[in-house]
């Protein structure tokens, strides 16, 4: 059979074809408009999230700068009201880190 008997014998085949091919492209460009679509939401979701972690990160950096300048200002309390105990403590601990390098 030639193309041209095929054509004139099934001509709502031919139709058929012509249709499906049609819906096939429709639906690959439907795909992806909507793929685009998602990923820009998915763009914008993330980075909204990147700076909520970059806020609540800063709010705790800023929490742990407090917390150790508060740790810093006992410590200086401490050495002031009590200098002879920081000098002994300080040589002892020496003593110990000189001993344990001396072994080696």
């Amino acid at each position: 059979m030639s193309n041209d008997t095929i054509t004139s014998t099934f001509p709502a085949s031919k139709q058929d074809l012509t249709n499906l091919r049609q819906t096939a492209t429709d639906a690959v460009n439907d795909l992806g408009s909507t793929a685009s679509v998602h990923a820009s939401k998915a763009k914008g979701q993330l980075r909204d999230f990147a700076g909520h972690v970059q806020e609540e990160g800063g709010y705790q950096v800023d929490q742990a700068k407090e917390k150790l300048g508060d740790v810093v200002s006992s410590l200086r309390d401490y050495a002031s009201a009590r200098p002879l105990a920081c000098i002994g403590m300080a040589l002892a601990f020496g003593f110990l880190f000189g001993l344990t390098r001396r072994s080696r």
